[in-house]
């Protein structure tokens, strides 16, 4: 015969319905793990009084009380969790309960902005996305960085408006540094000097 498996050890468990939430989906992963040791805390009638304490998370790789922050923020920020009590000097630390389950033992909190199932109102916040990312030709290593906005975009173009870049391809030669020397008399040849050495008026070709 199989051995049973015992079913006695607690465990931390989050309702599906929960994770497949849209407002699940857009927490960060430290947010996530937070609400997981949240959960974790829970038994028989203990919802309202989870804690989200630097010492008692740090063991659980929690190494900043800012992430811990930042993420009690989207956890009610995404109505996930609820601020049941505040913390503060000589009064402890906060506690919270996770919307989804009933709160039983009321004594100590302050649950008049309490609402069952919050994360069911959860809209994004379209004022809070990010913009997209291009990849940065002059970004160390390929590194994304926001697009910038041009600082004259909008206004009269400047004198220089149809100057582009030139690429520069396969410079290398078996002279050495005389290719240099060439290229540089071809462009002071064109009427270029200083920075415009860098810089050819759009249709301008070398000859």
């Amino acid at each position: 015969m199989a051995a049973k498996t015992s079913t006695k050890h607690p465990y931390a468990a989050i309702e599906h319905r929960v994770i497949d939430s849209d407002a699940y989906a857009a927490l960060t992963f430290s947010a996530r793990s937070l609400l997981v040791l949240l959960t974790r805390q829970l038994s028989k009638d203990n919802n309202g009084h989870l804690q989200a304490t630097y010492t008692y998370l740090r063991r659980f790789g929690f190494d900043s009380e800012r992430t811990i922050s930042r993420g009690i923020k989207e956890l009610i920020a995404g109505g996930l969790i609820y601020r049941a009590r505040c913390g503060g000097y000589q009064q402890g630390a906060s506690q919270y309960a996770v919307t989804w389950l009933p709160i039983k033992n009321r004594d100590g909190l302050f649950l008049d902005g309490f609402k069952s199932c919050a994360w069911r109102d959860w809209k994004p916040d379209d004022k809070k996305t990010p913009p997209a990312k291009i990849q940065d030709p002059h970004g160390k290593n390929g590194i994304l960085t926001h697009a910038a906005h041009a600082k004259n975009a909008g206004g009269t173009p400047r004198k220089s408006a149809d100057i582009e870049l030139m690429p520069c391809r396969e410079l290398v030669s078996d002279t050495g540094d005389d290719w240099m020397v060439g290229y540089l008399s071809r462009l002071a040849g064109c009427g270029l000097t200083g920075r415009q050495c860098f810089q050819i008026p759009a249709g301008r070709v070398l000859q």
